[in-house]
């Protein structure tokens, strides 16, 4: 077992590129954070003769992939989808209609529905379902459709 100064050096050196790693692969500063620190708490059990930044990054990354593994569906989906609270200006109103002309003339009339009921009203996916009469499947079939032309569209420029 390597001494308790040496974990430390390593902790000092490492911790800063580890949790920007997991940031990376979580998308939650807190969670990082704990899965880094989780690395260096294993490393006061059982540490190995030879420990560098790239032993200690795939460590990072297993726990990350773990983590991603034992959120549900739902949760991943949320966290992938979900942008920042913080308002940045963006979008402007050039943006926004923008947005409005290619909705309106590149998306079916459905999509168009599906897409104005959850940005505009906020609307959840089981409640525009229920209003349109179509299954949840179809509304999130709709919004990733919606989703590539908007990125598509907004790639070109």
């Amino acid at each position: 077992m390597t001494n308790v100064n040496d974990i430390e050096t390593l902790f000092r050196c490492n911790y800063t590129p580890l949790v920007t790693l997991a940031v990376r692969m979580v998308h939650d500063r807190e969670v990082a954070r704990d899965i880094v620190h989780d690395v260096f708490a294993s490393l006061l059990t059982s540490m190995p003769a030879d420990v560098s930044f790239g032993y200690l990054a795939v460590r990072v990354r297993y726990l990350c992939l773990n983590h991603l593994r034992s959120l549900t569906v739902k949760e991943r989906f949320v966290r992938l989808t979900t942008l920042d609270e913080q308002d940045d200006g963006w979008p402007d109103e050039e943006d926004i209609a923008r947005l409005n002309n290619i909705v309106s003339l590149q998306l079916s009339d459905r999509t168009q529905s599906v897409v104005r009921l959850r940005f505009t009203e906020g609307k959840t996916y089981s409640e525009i379902a229920e209003t349109l009469g179509i299954s949840e499947a179809a509304v999130y079939k709709h919004l990733s459709h919606a989703m590539k032309v908007l990125r598509k569209n907004f790639q070109d420029q």
